[in-house]
This record gives structure tokens, sequence and C-alpha cells, in this order.
């Protein structure tokens, strides 16, 4: 039996290739899709809503989500605070899983990255370097700076304070306590991420490179079919992938 799938965001690039690999795999059906122009019928349902579009369309969503108690995913970013609040109310009645990035790989790497953090101390100086392409607006990307703050809760540091984006504005050596980060833009770079351990002597870097915007979607469906059967609650990608069996829809 297949998994029912709602598309919301249908027109984006995200939302295309989820709207692809559905087309393409008999374990997945498409249940309906929504977009800034046209929203998901009134009686449209499934076994999960996965939403990669716009806070003002995520809020619909999210209604309907509740209405019909459907899981959902959230990829969506920039949301505010008001909307977060709902979406944590609508978590008292609804599995919902929410993260700005839906790469498994990426989250991967930061279990990784605390690992070799504690394993390290602070005998390591650590930097977080990023690449993306050249359209992309925020500098440091949202997931570099979810690296260090993995990090630096490992390390018992603030996230705020151990960050340094820009040293050229003081000519003084590298405190033991801070995270750096580097960014490059340019070109239609899908996204690169690593972070840098630089020791005495030695040095070790765990990278990350996404090399198809595809790999969003298909994690946002793993994320689907793992929220379906999950109670009302409020998870990240990593922590619902990472800490729970593999579902038979990906044993192949």
């Amino acid at each position: 039996m297949s998994v029912q799938i709602l598309v919301s965001g249908s027109s984006g690039v995200v939302g295309q290739s989820l709207i692809d690999l559905i087309a393409g795999d008999s374990r997945f059906e498409l249940a309906g899709q929504a977009s800034r122009r046209s929203f998901f019928e009134p009686d449209d349902e499934g076994d999960a809503i996965i939403d990669f579009s716009h806070p003002d369309l995520l809020e619909q969503t999210l209604g309907h989500a509740v209405r019909h108690r459907i899981p959902l995913v959230i990829g969506t970013t920039g949301i505010g605070q008001a909307l977060d609040e709902r979406i944590q109310r609508a978590a008292e009645t609804i599995p919902i899983c929410q993260d700005a990035n839906f790469s498994l790989g990426i989250h991967l790497l930061k279990r990784l990255a605390t690992i070799a953090a504690g394993a390290l101390g602070e005998d390591f100086d650590i930097e977080i370097s990023e690449a993306h392409h050249r359209r992309k607006l925020d500098a440091p990307s949202g997931t570099a700076l979810a690296l260090g703050r993995a990090v630096a809760q490992t390390l018992g540091l603030d996230a705020d304070e151990s960050l340094v984006t820009d040293r050229t504005r003081h000519r003084i050596p590298r405190g033991g306590r801070e995270i750096g980060y580097q960014v490059l833009r340019g070109g239609d770079i899908v996204g690169e991420h690593t972070v840098h351990f630089l020791g005495a002597g030695e040095r070790l870097e765990l990278t990350h490179r996404a090399q198809d915007r595809s790999v969003f979607a298909r994690g946002a469906l793993r994320a689907a079919v793992a929220l379906s059967s999950r109670s009302p609650g409020r998870t990240g990608f990593g922590d619902l992938l990472l800490d729970s069996e593999p579902s038979d829809y990906f044993k192949r």
C-alpha cells in the first residue's frame, strides 16, 4: 500500500523535486498539492503533508494538517515567532518534523562533529567553512550555524559569544574559545560544509557535499514515512531518523 503524500509549495524547486520523486516511486502517491496560487481541496487527506513553501502558505497548511490530523513535515524557513508558537501548539495534536536541512548526511555530520569535539577538546581549534551558489543571501548558512551550535554545546561554549566571522577587524592571535566561519558564494554550488579541527601537528576535517537538491526532497519523504507512525510532538529531522529504526519502505 502506497504512502499518500500532500505537497505544499509544489511550485518551488524542492516541491517540484518531491512531485517527480513521488511519480517515479510506487511506494508513494501524490494525494494533493498546494502553492501560493491554489490550495488543497477541503477534503484532501493523506498519510503526511510535506511543506517547502513560504510562511504565509505554511500557516494555511498547518491549519489543514490540524483539521485533518495529518502528520506534517516542515522544511520552510524564515518563520516568525507567532507562527512558531502556532506550530508548537499544533504539535500537541499532530506529529511534526521541522528542520532547515533534510539531508541525512548533514545530520550525521553534526553527530560526528560533536563526537570529535568531545574527544579532541580544547587542544584543537575549530573552524567551519561553507560554500553555496551565488544566489544564497544568508551568510554563514543556517546549516553552518547549526553545526557551530552543536559543537559549542559539546564544549560548553556560548554559541553566540564564540562565533567569529571576521578576523580583519582585530590583529590579535586566535583565541582558544572561538569557532570561526568562512563563507564562499559562487556558481551553482548546491551546498558544502566542512568542520575543521586544527591541532598541533595534525588536523581532522569532516565534510558533507550536496550535489543535487533532490537530496532534500528524498530526506523529506523519509521523514514523512517515519512521522506517519509517531505520536503528536515536535522533532527535528536528525533526531527522527538517526534515533529510529529504518522503515521497511527504505530497505532495498
